[in-house]
């Protein structure tokens, strides 16, 4: 494919494990109507329109819409309408058999995929039998030693870890899910004079393609703590689609 994108797509299109493991599942599961949310570049839909008898790619912004319409006409897909809308707003006219939504971030914070899901959900756009790519994200938890005092993410993984990754949410993308979520968590392991917790997120695209998290899906986040010690008693909230000032840490 020849694709033109804005500079900050660039990262994107070059973490070819993100691509890889995104096309073996749309080439698998691509049939009939799919929607494409928050395209792009354009590249998913551009995979799924080889299988699929029309693709709807939405994008957002404004700017890259018009990549992505360029994209694809200049790659020559016929089946494919690029539109410029809000996938929470928009009217599905007809139910989809495949639905890609790479709305994604770590634990589901900074992007809309919940809020989207929820509404293609609500509406039922999606055919009895149609698939969700990715079907679920499972984030796990971890204490580390944390290298800056404010919250960021690592996408290295470099950290040093003083405690086993133990899992706390799995979201299932075929249910409605809620937008404010809290936990309470006890966790103990090496001593460490900055704590902080570190948090990753594992996509399930399908049962049959997994991927950790990657330079540019879902790299590990880091929330330091404040504190020194091996233990640390805590609840953390935030809210889905929100952005990273909704994170709260309450030392119990």
């Amino acid at each position: 494919m020849i694709l033109e994108v804005p500079q900050w797509h660039s990262s994107l299109l070059t973490d070819y494990e993100r691509l890889a493991i995104f096309k073996l599942a749309i080439e698998k599961y691509a049939k009939g109507i799919v929607y494409d949310l928050g395209t792009g570049s354009g590249i998913l839909a551009m995979i799924a329109a080889k299988k699929a008898d029309k693709v709807y790619a939405l994008e957002l912004d404004s700017f890259t819409y018009e990549y992505a319409k360029k994209n694809v006409e200049r790659n020559n897909f016929k089946n494919i309408v690029v539109l410029e809308a809000d996938a929470e707003l928009f009217d599905y006219k007809e139910r989809a058999d495949l639905i890609i939504a790479e709305l994604l971030d770590t634990a589901l914070i900074t992007e809309p995929q919940v809020r989207v899901l929820n509404v293609i959900n609500k509406k039922k756009v999606l055919k009895e039998d149609g698939k969700i790519i990715p079907e679920r994200a499972v984030s796990t938890i971890q204490l580390v030693e944390s290298k800056l005092n404010y919250i960021h993410y690592d996408e290295e993984d470099k950290e040093r870890a003083l405690s086993e990754e133990i899992i706390y949410e799995d979201v299932n993308f075929y249910k409605i899910n809620p937008l404010k979520v809290s936990y309470k968590f006890y966790l103990r392991g090496e001593y460490g004079k900055n704590l902080g917790i570190k948090l990753r997120t594992y996509t399930i695209l399908s049962e049959e393609f997994v991927s950790g998290p990657l330079k540019m899906l879902n790299p590990p986040l880091v929330i330091p703590l404040n504190i020194e010690g091996d233990e640390v008693k805590f609840k953390l909230s935030y809210k889905r689609g929100g952005d990273l000032d909704s994170i709260k840490i309450k030392i119990l």
